[in-house]
């Protein structure tokens, strides 16, 4: 009794296939789906030449394109010995998605693959932290541990604030309310913005900005008579005073100096102290003759302190990013009994340096600034404040013919 194999499905295809020539080799062929460039390929089914992976997904091409797929699948599936059960039982998940995304159409198909390559992605960096203790590792060193697709997100991310996944970050540090920082101990996140960054009149449905410091007593300065003229003199050493407490607190993720602030954050007075020493020595060296001529001299010399201690060096970006608050510390309310913001930084960097040492080098230095920068009339304070914005617009110009940041690497400096 003989047994009669089946007869082949007929295949339809809805274009040409030319038949393979014999003797000599073949000249070029154009693509037999695209129609427009040369071929290099020949589907191994249907015998057409095609040019590119494209075209080999074509619709036109999809008799053969989707079958040579799971065939390839299911074939690797029976011949891995080392695939357990969970790995096989994935592989089908994937095979029966890309089917049904196949058949609901291009976009349905684009955006799983979208979705596989972020699943890669998602392993790659699951691999690159496996048996790190996070913890005990710096920011830096965690942002190069990441994988490049995942550095370069999130410093797109960084550079357009507006972007979907810069907002998904904002939102998913906001919603957290914790930080873990050992197996049994975290640290609330802070639920306030820093208060120089609260505007002047109230705004509804604003977010919490902290308590901004209290003003030092009169008592403090009450004795202390600087010579005329000695506020102008120091007001550029005031301005490196500010970024310098800017940067400190934007580090230690603190809205505030307060004592509930740091405690909040684990943080104790002396780091802060440390750090304010590293980027300021002029304001902890009992004799330093330190005394800036400009405001670009000021900020410059921060700047370089702070870039000293980071690996690469941090971009004219995140510059930008600290010297813009100045102006609105520097900025002379329309309401007389009211005072410069300037005034109150320094206020709550005496409150810190004071305890529990009130005569101690620092404070009496923070007290004469206190002093000395009273003498300043309103037109000095504007003229400080436009210095400022005229710095940080020829930054921004200097930063836009550079290309901006995208050709250089940066530093998550400043981030939640």
């Amino acid at each position: 009794m003989s047994i009669r194999q089946p007869k082949p499905k007929q295949i339809r295809l809805p274009f040409s296939v030319p038949r393979p020539s014999r003797g000599a080799a073949p000249e070029a062929r154009i693509c037999g789906i695209c129609r427009k460039r040369d071929s290099q390929y020949t589907c191994p089914r249907c015998n057409v030449a095609y040019c590119s992976l494209d075209c080999f997904r074509d619709e036109k091409h999809s008799q053969c394109s989707e079958p040579f797929y799971r065939t390839t699948v299911m074939e690797s599936i029976a011949s891995d010995p080392k695939a357990d059960q969970e790995e096989k039982r994935r592989m089908m998940e994937m095979l029966r998605r890309f089917e049904d995304a196949a058949a609901e159409g291009d976009d349905a198909l684009a955006e799983l693959e979208e979705e596989e390559g972020d699943e890669d992605e998602d392993d790659e960096l699951a691999a690159a932290l496996e048996g790190l203790d996070l913890d005990a590792l710096e920011s830096n060193q965690l942002f190069h541990l990441l994988p490049q697709a995942h550095r370069d997100r999130f410093l797109a991310a960084l550079r357009n604030p507006e972007s979907d996944d810069a907002k998904e970050l904002l939102r998913s540090a906001t919603e957290r309310s914790t930080v873990d920082v050992g197996e049994s101990e975290t640290i609330p996140m802070p639920e306030e913005l820093p208060w120089w960054e609260a505007p002047e009149i109230p705004e509804e449905d604003a977010p919490p900005y902290a308590l901004p410091p209290s003003l030092a007593s009169e008592g403090i300065t009450r004795d202390i008579k600087p010579p005329e003229g000695t506020g102008v003199k120091l007001a550029y050493n005031a301005l490196a005073i500010c970024l310098a407490y800017v940067h400190t607190l934007l580090s230690f993720r603190l809205p505030s100096l307060s004592r509930a602030h740091l405690d909040s954050q684990a943080v104790s007075g002396d780091e802060v102290k440390e750090e304010l020493g590293h980027v300021l020595p002029f304001l902890l060296e009992p004799r330093s003759t330190v005394r800036y001529e400009s405001a670009r001299d000021a900020w410059a010399a921060v700047w370089e302190a702070i870039g000293s201690e980071l690996d690469p060096t941090p971009t004219i970006d995140l510059l930008i990013r600290l010297l813009t608050p100045l102006p609105g510390l520097l900025h002379p309310p329309l309401d007389t009994t009211h005072v410069p913001r300037i005034l109150l930084l320094l206020s709550d960097l005496y409150q810190l340096f004071a305890k529990p040492k009130p005569g101690a080098a620092v404070p009496r230095k923070l007290a004469f600034y206190l002093a000395a920068l009273r003498q300043l009339s309103r037109n000095d304070w504007l003229r400080l404040e436009r210095e400022i914005e005229k710095e940080i617009l020829k930054l921004q110009a200097e930063n836009a013919g550079e290309g901006g940041a995208e050709d250089r690497k940066e530093n998550p400096l400043y981030l939640a």
